[in-house]
């Protein structure tokens, strides 16, 4: 990893942060066991919502084979179980072969506490879970990819107006193209990857445009997601794993926007 500082903004626009193993599936954590671990932590997340399972994804060395999705049948498939702070501004992801922690801003507009934080409290929420695991004699977990995504949300009227425009705006590798016979596009999505050092998984960067949920105002998204396999299945190396995603998205995302953007998000560094 560089040794230089990383970029700093006074007022990124985060929107949610989210810190998560996957790991090979517990065959023994079936409803009854993730709703007797909501017990153990309900005074924290007293809050509850199922979602539909994430896919167990593994990323490939080479693009034509960079995702695995293994095939769960039918009968086989689990609940993800969403356990949520009071606010709703924190929650804890579980399925038998996930664990995530996500920080959301909603539309409080609270103050980002920064990644470390975060780490430290997913740090804390992951012993918790295989001090359970280790009870129930559940088996402990053994993982097999690690995951964190940064999402952005960009507002029109800070920094931007026209979607026609935005990308180039916000977006320092894109360029507007010469105009001729096409009118301007409705609508624009701009993705990319990009492969992390010694083939340790991949940084996708996505924007696409959207409305806020309550207030319908049209916005931006820029998802920045890195996701790989950790040396090896210890929490060390997967700690280690995080450290460099991290880097890596922030570095990638100040890289990936205009200087324009970063004066608007009081860059420091």
């Amino acid at each position: 990893m560089s040794k230089s500082a990383l970029p700093d903004f006074e007022k990124p626009p985060l929107n949610e942060v989210a810190i998560g193993f996957q790991f090979e599936p517990l065959e023994k954590m079936h409803c009854a066991q993730m709703a007797l671990f909501w017990s153990r932590i309900r005074n924290r997340y007293p809050q509850t919502e199922d979602q539909p399972p994430i896919l167990h994804i593994l990323e490939r060395p080479t693009p034509a084979l960079e995702e695995k999705q293994d095939n769960i049948p039918i009968e086989q498939i689990y609940p993800r179980c969403w356990f949520l702070g009071e606010t709703g501004l924190e929650l804890i992801q579980l399925q038998r072969d996930r664990f995530l922690r996500n920080w959301r801003q909603l539309a409080t507009k609270v103050t980002y506490p920064r990644f470390q934080t975060l780490l430290d409290k997913f740090k804390v929420e992951w012993h918790e879970f295989a001090a359970f695991l280790d009870k129930e004699q559940l088996g402990q977990p053994r993982i097999d990819q690690c995951e964190l995504t940064y999402i952005n949300y960009i507002e029109r009227g800070s920094g931007w107006e026209d979607l026609c425009s935005a990308l180039d705006e916000v977006i320092a590798v894109w360029s507007p193209r010469p105009k001729s016979f096409l009118p301007d596009p409705e609508t624009v999505f701009w993705q990319a990857q990009y492969a992390l050092p010694n083939g340790r998984g991949r940084l996708r960067a996505q924007m696409k445009p959207a409305f806020q949920r309550k207030q319908l105002k049209p916005i931006l998204i820029l998802d920045l997601t890195a996701r790989g396999a950790p040396e090896n299945a210890t929490l060390g190396a997967s700690l280690a794993w995080m450290a460099l995603a991290h880097e890596w998205i922030v570095r990638g995302f100040a890289e990936l926007t205009t200087a324009k953007m970063h004066k608007l998000w009081g860059r420091k560094t």
